[in-house]
């Protein structure tokens, strides 16, 4: 059940989900939905009263997704004019079918894609990002795998990509295999590098212990820094 609010003066919309749990429980999506579950036994005032005084949490919460979502700048209408990142870089998309060339074009700050249509121009420009990215991948290991080869570690027999909710990358041991996150894509390249150290580490350690952490910053000395902005996008 989709309700209102006014917190602050502001309106803020929240789900109310009614199921059997002991306390009201509030939690906030990634993409900053408001969604607050409790018993049928409680009332709208008692919900109402608990989210008032969550206030300072909810807006807080509410920033950092519209910090996050800032940050990573993914395309939501795929028209003219429209932001995005390419590498933790701003650029502007430019969408027109009078391009004298098929497909699209980057020349930084600029992105130009040949198209009549968003759908068209949604597809144009994945199939553009998702080559970017694993590119990109791919010089990344031309030069941290040198780094493991010294500490006995080849590359890994296979590298994919996926889009993934919670993961930037994930390393199977025993397959030699890296999957990597497509959403790398708008990260800047130095988190991206810190990816790949982070997963080829594992190959050394299959889990986070002090020796994996060790490994990793032999090959990176500021991977902290790096690892505390990744969280950022």
């Amino acid at each position: 059940m989709l309700r209102s609010i006014i917190l602050d003066g502001k309106l803020v919309e929240y789900e109310l989900i009614r199921k059997r749990v002991k306390n009201i429980n509030l939690r906030i999506d990634p993409d900053g939905a408001i969604k607050v579950s409790c018993s049928n036994r409680v009332s709208i005032g008692e919900v109402e009263s608990f989210l008032r005084s969550e206030t300072n949490f909810i807006f807080r919460s509410l920033a950092k997704v519209s910090y996050r979502m800032d940050n990573a700048a993914r395309p939501k209408t795929y028209e003219d004019g429209e932001e995005v990142n390419v590498f933790g870089e701003r650029c502007t998309l430019h969408v027109s079918s009078g391009f004298p060339f098929k497909g699209v074009r980057y020349n930084y700050p600029d992105i130009y894609v040949c198209s009549d249509s968003p759908e068209k121009t949604q597809k144009l420009y994945e199939k553009w990002r998702r080559q970017k990215l694993r590119d990109k991948v791919y010089e990344m290991f031309e030069y941290y795998v040198p780094m493991f080869e010294k500490k006995g570690v080849k590359a890994p027999d296979e590298v994919a990509f996926r889009t993934m909710s919670s993961r930037w990358g994930v390393c199977s041991p025993s397959a030699r295999k890296i999957t990597f996150n497509y959403n790398l894509f708008e990260a800047p390249e130095e988190l991206i590098a810190y990816i790949v150290v982070h997963e080829m580490a594992h190959f050394l350690e299959a889990n986070h212990s002090d020796r994996f952490w060790a490994h990793v910053e032999d090959v990176m000395p500021d991977y902290k820094a790096r690892r505390k902005l990744l969280r950022d996008y």
